[in-house]
């Protein structure tokens, strides 16, 4: 498996957030941030949150965010997608997740959503605790990663320089302990369980019970349902 500093693989996340951003509309990444969404909206219980989404997409978070009367935050290293949002009136900043332009204790949510699996190891600890930094105390994070992924499995090579590299830029495969151990040293215990995000509201029948389906395969670890480990932590 080869590896790479985070930066190599810049141009696959902003290729796939600005030439295809439908890759980011499927099946898996909206139920995903929905999730979130609805997520930081129980814990918040309706009082004023200051929201912080780190990995841009689609757009999507920032959107229902916004929607929803959030002052909400975006974070991506794509210049292009930052603009996108800022056009729409996302208070959205370029920059990376090691070194955030907001100050300490600004957030009352942080959200870091398929994100961490595609730093390195001392990418991720400088950027855990950036967001212990960035959150008040008491304040959440919030995230996924892909749980147990294989990744010979999405290896491609470039026909030009014959450099192998990872198809989505992952650099790193999580099971449960892994992400725990990595979240421990910033914010202690934390909750991870793994799960498929699937949508069941204002679906067919058939959907509904495809969903199911793959719920629960997802708690089996089945890789067919494309399982991710959902992680949630607090600052003390």
């Amino acid at each position: 498996m080869p590896t790479h500093e985070a930066e190599h693989n810049e141009p696959i996340w902003d290729y796939f957030q600005n030439e295809a951003p439908h890759v980011f509309g499927g099946i898996h990444s909206h139920p995903r941030l929905e999730f979130m969404v609805r997520r930081v909206g129980r814990l918040a219980g309706g009082s004023k949150s200051r929201v912080l989404n780190i990995g841009i997409g689609d757009g999507r978070f920032e959107m229902l965010a916004h929607q929803r009367g959030w002052s909400v935050a975006a974070l991506d290293p794509s210049e292009t997608s930052v603009r996108r949002l800022a056009e729409q009136g996302i208070d959205a900043r370029t920059g990376r997740v090691e070194q955030m332009p907001f100050l300490a204790g600004e957030f009352n949510f942080v959200v870091i959503s398929e994100v961490l699996e595609h730093l390195t190891a001392d990418q991720r600890q400088q950027g855990l605790a950036e967001i212990q930094r960035v959150l008040k105390p008491g304040g959440y994070l919030l995230g996924s990663v892909p749980y147990c992924e294989v990744l010979e499995d999405n290896l491609a090579v470039c026909p030009k320089c014959r450099e192998v590299f990872h198809r989505w830029g992952h650099t790193t495969s999580f099971d449960v302990p892994r992400i725990r151990a990595e979240l421990a040293p910033h914010f202690g215990a934390a909750t991870c369980r793994v799960t498929a995000f699937v949508q069941f509201r204002k679906c067919s029948l058939g959907r509904k019970l495809k969903s199911l389906a793959r719920l629960a395969l997802a708690k089996c670890g089945a890789r067919v349902a494309v399982p991710s480990i959902f992680f949630q932590a607090r600052k003390g």
